[in-house]
């Protein structure tokens, strides 16, 4: 018989990106067959429309004041603009206003105030 070599045709690289490759398609089709999550789930990275129905009707139901509020002006600028729009005052004077009454009309805000009657507690401070 023949000698035997210790030899087998591949280098230690070689054999060591064989090893790495069984190990990916290995986990690849255990990951396949993971079961999906259904896509109307009650999860906070899932929006709210694509929750179960139940869900969504609890959620709005459970909403404070506050939480409308919030999603309804959910920038300042938005809000702020309404405002100036209730007020009935020009722009510009509008402006002007902001700058002697910036921290009453930010407390507005953070109290979430609507901006009728924002408008009205302005009137109160000279804003006409």
């Amino acid at each position: 018989m023949g000698k035997k070599s210790a030899h087998s045709g591949e280098s230690p690289k070689e054999r060591s990106i064989n090893k790495m490759d069984k190990f990916i398609t290995r986990n690849e089709r255990r990951n396949k067959h993971i079961e999906l999550l259904p896509a109307r789930r009650k999860d906070p990275n899932v929006p709210i429309n694509l929750w179960p129905l139940k869900d969504q009707l609890e959620y709005y139901a459970n909403r404070t004041p506050e939480d409308k509020f919030q999603e309804k002006y959910v920038r300042y600028t938005d809000w702020l603009n309404e405002v100036q729009q209730a007020t009935g005052v020009y722009p510009s004077t509008f402006i002007d206003y902001m700058g002697k009454l910036d921290d009453v009309i930010k407390g507005l805000y953070d109290t979430c105030i609507y901006p009728r009657e924002a408008a009205r507690v302005l009137e109160k401070h000279g804003v006409y």
